[in-house]
């Protein structure tokens, strides 16, 4: 809980902007008081930075700061540090285990009719986009893969959700 003296809205901001990932509504409570009206304030720090070079984004569980959209080709020319990509394979593996989850290796392999390496399930770890959530109660217990909140994050996600429509053909029976 906060003292009353300090602004709420100026408090979210700060936490915002310290923070290295989305800020959820449960820690907003924590810094803010349970008393306060989150999504009037959250509504406030949107409007407070609209026009600026940053925006406040919806993103997992919570709300983050992100570069505003329409400077980002001027910070790639000055950065000179091209947009990470992922091998196109390795963007459809990551596809299947967003519309499937909890899937198993062999399950990806039935459904793209191709050999999984296991480096593209390591790949994927390691960059925080996948994590295993348990073993399929079947013989061999292959382990059961989804995705994670770093996922929802790095592709400006608020839920899975939004990505129904691009992941419908993906779904269904195996």
């Amino acid at each position: 809980m906060t003292s009353s003296s300090l602004d709420p809205v100026r408090l979210t901001e700060a936490l915002l902007f310290q923070s290295c990932g989305p800020v959820s509504r449960a820690m907003l409570a924590r810094a803010l008081g349970e008393e306060e009206e989150i999504a009037q304030i959250v509504s406030e720090v949107s409007r407070r930075t609209k026009g600026l070079g940053f925006e406040l984004v919806a993103a997992g569980d919570g709300w983050m700061f992100r570069t505003a959209p329409d400077l980002a080709g001027a910070l790639r020319a000055v950065l000179k540090r091209p947009p990470e990509r992922l091998p196109r394979a390795v963007l459809e593996v990551l596809l299947l285990i967003a519309a499937r989850q909890p899937v198993t290796r062999p399950e990806i392999e039935s459904f793209r009719d191709a050999i999984l390496p296991q480096k593209t399930l390591t790949l994927l770890q390691e960059k925080g986009l996948i994590r295993s959530v348990g073993r399929k109660p079947v013989p061999g217990q292959p382990q059961l893969w989804a995705t994670t909140e770093t996922f929802l994050v790095t592709y400006g996600l608020r839920s899975l959700s939004e990505l129904d429509p691009l992941l419908e053909g993906l779904r269904g029976p195996l």
